[in-house]
């Protein structure tokens, strides 16, 4: 069987001062042949490529269209603002989370590699995050946001082919790019976080005018006291998905845990990058919203056929600047999302096939000729595809490219509870350079909770804002991490029961302190 079950663990341990060569060598004729610089990325990201990452993987197109369904569900202005700050409160947290994680395991796989540190059989954890990452991972939701908002740029009329075409196009970009020319790659996710934060910035400060009185129109008056909460939704399910739809907006602050092998000195790096990216996206994005209610009236958000950021940019600069600038701005923002998401999605699915668990693993494994995971990269374009095309437009596409957002809650979830379990194992060795305090565990921990309870919780006459169950996307989310345990037990427990073999665990340890693990199969 698996190595759950006692099966010989073969170990090479490969000195790390010596060169990627000396890993070729023979251990046994059982042993793997593991060359590190046919694997291995360089260690080229610094402080500012990794404060990139996280920025270009949090901020896509939410913070400017995402505002708008939130004001919706709460239902006024001032428990708006309150669902921002605690979702950056919950984001903040968790960031802590990963900063303690990963100054402790300094190595690429982020929520994979402490899943398996966390909990047994960390085999099943594995096979449970193959499927997170390869089905749930993909960036069709920005995709087409960036078709859409380039046919706004260009005025092009849109149609459902043309939004599918340019989104595809734009996934192929950022697929290609980091498959070819990393370095490029690299630098234009730089370029573009650099945007984004500008973008933000800029939002800020038209709020700040509008706060001023400069508004062509009547202003909002959203910060009245005596008005500001007025119409507060009392429904658990609104005020539990317009959280939900804000975490969303914070979602990527692991972003950089997962490639940390490729990061130069990662422990510092890490405790440099994550609270620097964290905290400015937390403050740009509640002052944005600020700034949304300074200048745009409910009414607008109600029935904004725009972003809120346009319709700001409306009401102080005129019309002409809010429909030719910011389309453009946004469709760039979303594109840098997809840098983000392909350059660590792929990563991540190199740690699965070193694990063994992958089709075609010495394939995917591999980082030629390019140094770039040319083959993972490839899957998640396809998949990507897939979920832009498959689904048929209107409700069933946006349920579709949505699915992410549950899952990822609940492994967040998990990896909280796998930390505080290592801190109450006594006989853990378990230790970092940084340690959340216990308070903020708790908060933490308690969020994650309500929000995988509330989108259970039944809206008013028990219908959702779509035409689908209300209940039916954490449902599928959840199946489908389910697979990874059907897959776990079908490989590694039933098929070897049935067809009478035990699995050997055959593993080559790498100088990043990861290794490559295969199973051979041997008859008993």
């Amino acid at each position: 069987m698996a190595e759950e079950r006692g099966s010989s663990y073969k170990p090479y341990l490969q000195d790390s001062s010596s060169t990627g060569d000396s890993s070729s060598e023979d251990v046994s004729s059982t042993d793997l042949r593991v060359q590190e610089t046919h694997i291995l990325q360089e260690r080229k990201i610094g402080v500012f490529g990794a404060i990139s990452l996280i920025v270009n993987k949090i901020i896509g197109a939410g913070i400017f269209s995402t505002p708008a369904s939130i004001f919706k569900l709460s239902g006024s202005p001032g428990m708006a603002l309150v669902l921002w700050v605690i979702a950056g409160l919950i984001s903040t947290c968790g960031a802590m989370v990963m900063l303690e994680f990963g100054t402790s395991i300094p190595r690429s796989g982020g929520m994979k590699v402490y899943l398996e540190r966390s909990f047994s059989p960390k085999l099943l954890f594995t096979c449970i995050y193959l499927f997170y990452c390869a089905i749930l991972q993909t960036s069709a939701s920005n995709a087409i946001t960036a078709s859409s908002y380039l046919l706004k740029a260009a005025d092009a009329d849109s149609t459902t082919w043309k939004l599918r075409g340019l989104a595809i196009a734009a996934v192929g970009f950022a697929v290609g790019v980091h498959s070819i020319t990393p370095r490029i790659g690299r630098g234009l996710q730089d370029i573009l976080s650099a945007v984004k934060l500008f973008t933000l910035f800029f939002i800020v400060c038209t709020g700040f005018a509008a706060l001023g009185g400069h508004v062509k129109g009547a202003k909002p008056h959203n910060f009245d006291i005596s008005t500001s909460f007025e119409g507060t939704s009392n429904n658990g399910y609104n005020i539990g998905t317009a959280l939900l739809n804000a975490i969303f907006s914070f979602q990527g602050y692991d972003n950089m845990n997962a490639v940390l092998s490729e990061v130069k000195n990662p422990q510092r790096t890490l405790r440099i990058a994550l609270p620097t990216a964290m905290g400015t996206v937390t403050v740009l994005y509640i002052l944005a919203n600020i700034a949304y209610f300074a200048g745009v009236s409910r009414a607008e958000f109600l029935s904004s056929d725009l972003t809120i950021a346009a319709s700001l940019f409306n009401n102080v600069f005129g019309h002409s600047a809010a429909v030719k600038a910011l389309p453009a701005l946004v469709a760039i923002s979303a594109i840098g999302h997809l840098l983000g998401v392909a350059f660590t999605v792929s990563r991540v699915l190199q740690e699965l096939a070193k694990d063994g668990i992958t089709p075609f693993p010495n394939l995917l494994m591999q980082n030629r000729p390019f140094k770039t995971p040319i083959a993972c990269l490839a899957i998640h374009l396809a998949i990507t595809i897939i979920f832009i095309c498959a689904p048929p437009a209107g409700d069933a596409f946006n349920f579709v490219v949505g699915l992410g957002t549950y899952p990822t809650v609940f492994l967040l979830t998990l990896v909280t509870i796998g930390l505080i379990k290592l801190r109450l194992d006594k006989n853990d060795k378990f230790q970092s350079s940084f340690k959340v305090p216990w308070a903020i565990l708790a908060f933490y921990l308690a969020g994650n909770i309500f929000l995988l309870v509330m989108p259970f919780v039944p809206p008013v006459n028990g219908k959702g804002s779509t035409s689908l169950p209300y209940w039916l996307s954490p449902v599928v989310s959840l199946a489908i991490l389910a697979l990874g345990v059907i897959y776990y037990v079908g490989r590694f427990i039933l098929l070897p029961w049935a067809f009478g073999y035990e699995l050997d665990l055959v593993a080559v340890g790498l100088s990043d302190g990861s290794r490559v693990s295969r199973y051979k199969v041997r008859k008993v």
